[in-house]
């Protein structure tokens, strides 16, 4: 070909790059809002309404009893003269309709619970190729486009003379830069793991969200003391959050060897909770979370006590732990300020 590519800017591709994680983050608050409704319906049919009606049908049997024994004992100490219980048989017919009220209500949510669970799969598996899409496709998709933006970037340097060729400013890399003369940046880790900062759950998702208690065994392992150690002496390390502060997990992590911690900034809640900004996900299939838990730091730190060095970094900060092994850290500019090279 005689004639060359004209290309001038690669602003196009970077507005598309944005424009779909907007779209991405959009789906997954959508489907991270829906999926807690549909939640919070499920134990309302299948816990707290049995439960309720339970309760309450043994106080409406309870209070007709009470009703009929009044009618007797009052009849019992008039005998032989007949006695009025016209108000008190008043009262036993609408204690009876109210129990009869409260079992049909009972009856209707026994029934509707095993729907309602139905049709919230079918909804999920109607929704799933949607899911797959943003989970997997559209990651992807960026990633390519990154590359094509370096690619096009390149090539437009290649007739750049040297005469025109600049140091380079230390300051692209982060203001952080001049003060880590540690930091090393591991090309071929920083591209296998910078991209997980995609996955982390946003704000808006994680406010859907309840703390309760993680029991689920943990499988990735902890961190050794003398790794523990070092990395409280990184300059990446911070102050620990609260014991009281969330930490929002997807559920494959909890069963999973290989996981990552990724700190976004922490933000107030309107419960009352601080998000402490920390999310622990799946290294393997990311995106897919397979559902999500919150849980405060002080649960995660009683089932895994070891994890409190990794939680005291600072907000951007990345890291890897499988099997006991802390494989990496990255700090806010992808920089890596710990590597450890799998056994």
């Amino acid at each position: 070909m005689s004639e060359s590519a004209r290309l001038s800017s690669v602003s196009a591709l970077r507005d598309l790059k944005v424009a779909l994680s907007q779209f991405i983050e959009q789906v997954n608050v959508a489907f991270a809002s829906v999926d807690a409704e549909i939640g919070r319906m499920g134990q309302w049919l299948q816990q707290e309404r049995p439960a309720y009606y339970k309760n309450a049908i043994r106080k409406a049997e309870e209070a007709v009893t009470r009703a009929k024994s009044d009618i007797s004992r009052k009849q019992y100490m008039r005998a032989p003269e007949p006695v009025s219980v016209v108000e008190e048989r008043k009262v036993l017919e609408k204690l009876k309709r109210r129990l009869e009220e409260l079992q049909r209500k009972y009856d209707s949510v026994r029934k509707w619970a095993p729907i309602w669970e139905r049709e919230a799969m079918m909804y999920k598996s109607t929704c799933r190729p949607l899911a797959e899409c943003v989970q997997a496709t559209l990651p992807r998709a960026i990633e390519r486009l990154e590359k094509m933006a370096v690619a096009i970037e390149d090539y437009l340097r290649l007739e750049v003379t040297s005469a025109d060729l600049k140091p380079l400013d230390s300051s692209a890399f982060g203001e952080a830069w001049n003060d880590q003369p540690d930091a090393f940046v591991l090309k071929s880790t920083v591209e296998k793991y910078a991209h997980l900062r995609a996955m982390v759950i946003s704000p808006e998702a994680a406010s859907g969200l309840k703390p309760a208690p993680l029991e689920t065994p943990w499988q990735a392992g902890t961190v050794a003391p003398p790794d523990a150690e070092t990395i409280g002496k990184l300059s990446l390390a911070d102050t620990p959050p609260e014991k009281d502060d969330l930490v929002f997990l997807a559920w494959r992590a909890v069963s999973y060897e290989a996981v990552y911690l990724a700190r976004r900034a922490p933000a107030a809640r309107a419960d009352g909770f601080t998000d402490s900004g920390w999310f622990i996900g799946p290294l393997e299939q990311p995106e897919s979370p397979g559902g999500y838990a919150c849980t405060t730091v002080a649960s995660l730190l009683a089932l895994v006590p070891g994890l409190q060095t990794l939680l005291a970094l600072r907000p951007g900060s990345l890291a890897v732990l499988a099997s006991g092994t802390v494989r990496s850290i990255l700090d806010e500019g992808d920089r890596e300020l710990w590597h450890s090279d799998p056994a």
